[in-house]
């Protein structure tokens, strides 16, 4: 069976749960279990092998579904172009300008991402008037300038593009990001 199959088949009712994670350093295993699709008195054990994951937060947990996904806010670190922004002006209200980047930051990683995972500058440091603003992928630090408009002066530095190439397995409340995934499927005693 393949991720996708297994995904597809999946559903919040067949009271899955994600039993065990272990991870050795080269792979990275995620034992999952469901009632099966077919049959609802029998169970299913399926052992998802990560191929390559350099950020995970699976934890054992109740799940009812998952998939995964090329393109997804979580990916921008490990996919897309970084950049740093810097500026050299202060700013008449720091505050009210961190507020409008957080509301912007939100809508943009949509709670995946902490807006410190990437800003660097609190009010004192805009106050200041020069420094580094933030690094991160370009998509995020170009919405940051979005905000921050004629505010202050700053530019955008591009930092490195990264190999590329992940892909993130969402569950209900984590994730692991990886290259690719295997299902192995373990039979019961009945």
């Amino acid at each position: 069976m393949t991720f996708d199959e297994l995904s597809e088949s999946v559903y919040e009712d067949l009271n899955g749960h994600i039993l065990t994670v272990t991870s050795d350093g080269e792979t990275y295993c995620v034992i999952f279990e469901c009632d099966d699709w077919r049959d609802n008195d029998r169970r299913r054990r399926f052992e998802l092998v990560f191929e390559d994951v350099p950020e995970a937060t699976a934890t054992p947990s109740a799940c009812g579904c998952f998939h995964i996904a090329d393109e997804h806010p979580l990916l921008w670190r490990h996919n897309d172009e970084s950049v740093s922004m810097f500026f050299s002006s202060a700013s008449s209200e720091p505050f009210a300008l961190l507020g409008r980047l957080h509301e912007a930051h939100t809508a943009l990683f949509g709670g995946w991402r902490e807006l410190s995972d990437y800003w660097q500058a609190g009010s004192e440091l805009l106050r200041a008037g020069y420094g580094r603003l933030a690094d991160g992928p370009r998509r995020a630090i170009e919405e940051y300038a979005r905000v921050v408009g004629d505010t202050l002066r700053h530019s955008i530095v591009h930092g490195h593009t990264p190999r590329g190439g992940y892909r993130v397995v969402l569950f209900d409340e984590c994730y692991v990001v990886c290259r690719g995934v295997s299902v192995i499927e373990h039979e019961l005693a009945a």
